[in-house]
C-alpha cells in the first residue's frame, strides 16, 4: 500500500499526486521513494534518492545524494520537487558537511540535459574513460611496504575483497563483475602491505595487450602519502612485463583524488560514458 503526500498538480485534466510506499523498497526508506499517480490510479512516474557519504572520493563535498527520476511530462516536475525537498531534509543527517544532489544521464539525451540545466543543475561531472601511460621501471615501493597478489581462491576471500572495496567507496564492482574479470586472460588483484598490514589494493583486467584499471583504493589512514601512485606504478609494471601496452581507466571528473592520480600517469580522455547533472545544496 501507499501513503499520500500533500503534493499535487493539474495536468491533462487529472490530479497528479505523490505517494510513498508503506514498506521499504530495495532496502530504501519509504520516505526516499516516490510514485506519481493520477486520480485514476495510474502510476505515471517514479523517483528515489540515495544518501551517500563519500569523503575519500569527494573530500571537498563528502555528502552526495544520488537520485533516479522516471516519468511522463505531467509528473516529472512534481517528482523533481519531491526529490529536492527530501534532499533538503537529508541535509540534517550531517549538517556540517557540504552536500550535492545529482543524477546520471546519457550524454546524447539532449532533452534530459535541458531539463536539468533549466532547473539549475550544472553538467561539470562526467564518467570519462581515459588512457594511461605505462611508466618506466618497476617504481619505488615506500619503506616497510610490499606488494603481493590478493588471494581470491575461495568464496570467502572474494567476499572479503568486495567488502574492502565497498568500505573504501567502490560500490560498483559486484561478485559477477569480479568473477568475470578473474576469467580474463589478463588479471591481477594486488595488495599493498605496510608492516604486514593491508593498506590498499588494485585490480586490473583485460586481454591481449589492453587492460582496464577496474579499482584502486588506499585505506584512509594511509592516504596522501604517495601510496596509490606507488601501487599503481608497480601494478602497471607487472602488466607491462606480460605484454600489456594499453591501459584505460574510468574516472569521475569531479573527484580531485582520482584526477590527481590519473594525471600522474598522463591521463588522456578517450570518451564520455555518462553525465552527472548536479547542484550543491549548501
Amino acid at each position: 500500500m501507499l501513503s499520500r503526500k500533500r503534493n499535487s498538480s493539474e495536468e491533462r485534466g487529472l490530479t497528479m499526486t505523490i505517494l510513498h510506499p508503506q514498506q521499504p523498497v530495495n532496502n530504501m526508506n519509504p520516505d526516499d521513494v516516490f510514485y506519481a499517480v493520477d486520480d485514476l490510479g495510474t502510476q505515471t512516474g517514479f523517483a528515489c534518492i540515495v544518501y551517500q557519504l563519500q569523503p575519500g572520493l569527494y573530500p571537498d563535498c563528502p555528502v552526495n545524494m544520488y537520485f533516479t527520476l522516471e516519468g511522463d511530462a505531467s509528473s516529472r516536475y512534481l517528482l523533481f520537487g519531491a526529490v529536492v525537498a527530501r534532499a533538503r531534509v537529508l541535509l540534517n543527517v550531517n549538517p556540517q558537511l557540504r552536500a550535492r544532489l545529482y543524477t546520471s544521464l546519457d550524454p546524447q539525451n539532449l532533452q534530459e540535459r535541458e531539463f536539468y540545466v533549466y532547473n539549475g543543475f550544472d553538467l561539470d561531472e562526467t564518467d570519462t574513460v581515459v588512457s594511461l601511460q605505462i611508466p618506466y621501471g618497476d617504481g619505488r615501493i615506500p619503506m616497510s611496504c610490499t606488494v603481493a597478489a590478493t588471494p581470491l581462491n575461495t568464496w570467502d576471500e572474494q567476499e572479503s575483497l568486495l567488502t574492502r572495496l565497498q568500505m573504501n567507496e567502490i560500490t560498483y564492482l559486484d561478485r559477477n563483475m569480479l568473477v568475470e574479470m578473474m576469467h580474463m586472460p589478463r588479471f591481477h588483484a594486488l595488495g599493498l602491505y605496510r608492516n604486514a598490514g593491508l593498506i590498499g589494493e588494485t585490480i586490473l583486467a583485460g586481454q591481449g595487450d589492453a587492460v582496464d584499471l577496474a579499482a584502486i583504493y588506499i585505506e584512509p589512514s594511509s592516504r596522501r602519502q604517495g601510496m596509490a601512485r606507488a601501487l599503481l606504478h608497480r601494478s602497471l609494471a607487472i602488466m607491462a612485463s606480460e605484454g600489456v601496452t594499453r591501459v584505460s581507466a574510468r574516472i569521475m571528473t569531479r573527484s580531485l583524488p582520482q584526477q590527481h592520480l590519473m594525471n600522474d600517469f598522463g591521463a588522456a580522455p578517450l570518451s564520455v560514458n555518462m553525465l552527472f547533472p548536479g547542484m550543491y545544496l549548501n
